[in-house]
């Protein structure tokens, strides 16, 4: 299917995202960043997905043979997402792989993943030539040497995919702090997550308890918003929950 590029802002209707080879033998070689906070970035991006209820694809190539499992706190976040194993490096070289994204049907597509100059290359290359707009989440990609992934982000970027991190992600796709479910849940995903940002987040609390408070009071805007259950609590003085306890992402 070769879809034409309809330059836009990223919306959580108009994306898919993709995860690709979240798996512990290509975590174990990456050395362009820290694996720890590399998999820790992938699990964020997959919490946005999961509370703007994106479609979402898990990827693996050789899953019994090589790179193993899904790494399982990326998994945990989709226990019913079945990851497409494969054997190619390009996604879109698996008619299985092309037969959901036509059924997604949606012409944006957010794609992170190991090795960056890998699978990850070869499916945005493959995308940009069927008319895909790609964004690209480079903190959330790794590769063998940071040398590797940095002249592989940089002919990506030239081939016409977009860099971002997954916290300019999450601000891309929320731009309306008004509903109360989607403010609780982005807020502990920031404050959790998001390093110096989310710092900045604690110490300014009181401020954002204030500000909570006097949006949940106006009357939310119709916007189609999901249900967030783990944060429809009840938050009175006699009965407050931790927000840790409500929510099933804990802290890493």
């Amino acid at each position: 299917m070769i879809l034409q590029p309809i330059h836009g802002r990223l919306t959580p209707t108009n994306c898919a995202i993709i995860l690709m080879d979240y798996q512990p033998q290509f975590v174990l070689s990456i050395n362009s960043a820290d694996g720890d906070i590399l998999i820790h970035n992938g699990i964020n991006l997959a919490k946005i997905a999961k509370t703007f209820s994106i479609p979402t694809l898990l990827t693996t190539i050789g899953q019994s043979s090589f790179g193993g499992p899904v790494v399982s706190g990326l998994q945990k976040i989709f226990p019913d997402e079945e990851p497409f194993d494969r054997t190619t490096l390009s996604l879109f070289e698996d008619t299985r792989v092309l037969a959901a994204l036509e059924k997604i049907g949606r012409n944006k597509l957010v794609i992170a993943g190991l090795w960056t100059d890998f699978g990850v290359a070869a499916t945005v290359q493959q995308a940009r030539q069927l008319g895909y707009e790609v964004f690209m989440v480079v903190d959330a990609c790794g590769d063998v040497t940071p040398k590797a992934h940095a002249i592989a982000t940089q002919r990506l970027c030239r081939e016409g995919a977009v860099p971002m991190t997954w916290l300019q992600i999450l601000l891309a796709l929320h731009r309306d702090w008004a509903p109360p479910e989607a403010y609780d849940v982005l807020v502990h995903i920031v404050k959790n997550h998001a390093s110096a940002y989310g710092l900045e987040m604690h110490y300014t609390r009181g401020g954002l308890d204030e500000r909570q408070t006097r949006l949940a009071n106006d009357k939310p805007r119709e916007r189609g918003w999901p249900n967030a259950p783990w944060f429809q609590s009840d938050h009175s003085a006699d009965n407050k929950k931790d927000l840790d306890q409500a929510s099933p992402w804990q802290p890493f």
